[in-house]
């Protein structure tokens, strides 16, 4: 890519990171006093924020095909692995809150920006040597994230990226994804 090719490109992505930047609603004070809640809801509601989004998030994680499974966490990360594991037609795997999957499980707790929480993998849809891609709404101190990178690892396979519509910059979680020596990539920082 010659420079102007490449300014012309970073431009592009300027202006496309700022477009789906305005489709997310931030409702202080939620879910308790003290925290900004960036709505992805309000995203996945605009049928053009929510394509934008899922076109960003796809042209950055094709480099990482193929891959063996996408995994989403609960719950704002289903659509966006939903999508990323249909267009590439990958098996998406669901990383719930405890208590909500059948079967036996493979879990982790972990601590949350206003409290603690577990997050738990169906036992038998991760094989030994997998290669996954993590995919959630927002990146704050990074405990969910790194609950299920823990998980992945616990099940002998790999994280080879991770993904999220949105990262808060001022907390430290994606800086601890890079620090494990995994991709991270978010469209929105705040």
């Amino acid at each position: 890519m010659n420079l102007a090719t490449e300014s012309s490109y970073n431009n592009h992505q300027h202006r496309v990171i700022n477009m789906i930047k305005q489709y997310i609603r931030s409702f202080k004070d939620f879910p308790v006093e003290g925290v900004d809640f960036k709505d992805t809801a309000s995203l996945c509601a605009s049928a053009e924020g929510f394509e934008m989004t899922n076109r960003y998030l796809y042209l950055k994680l094709l480099k990482y095909m193929p891959c063996d499974k996408i995994i989403g966490i609960d719950a704002r990360g289903f659509p966006f692995a939903a999508v990323f594991a249909h267009l590439t037609k990958h098996p998406l795997i669901l990383a719930r809150k405890a208590g909500k999957l059948p079967g036996p499980t493979v879990g982790k707790e972990f601590e949350l920006e206003y409290g603690t929480a577990s997050l738990e993998i169906q036992a038998d849809v991760i094989t030994r040597g997998d290669r996954v891609i993590i995919f959630d709404d927002l990146m704050a101190t990074g405990g969910t994230m790194n609950a299920a990178i823990d998980i992945v690892e616990q099940m002998d396979a790999e994280v080879i990226a991770v993904a999220c519509v949105m990262d808060l910059t001022f907390l430290p979680g994606s800086q601890t994804i890079r620090d494990r020596n995994i991709p991270f990539y978010a469209p929105v920082e705040y």
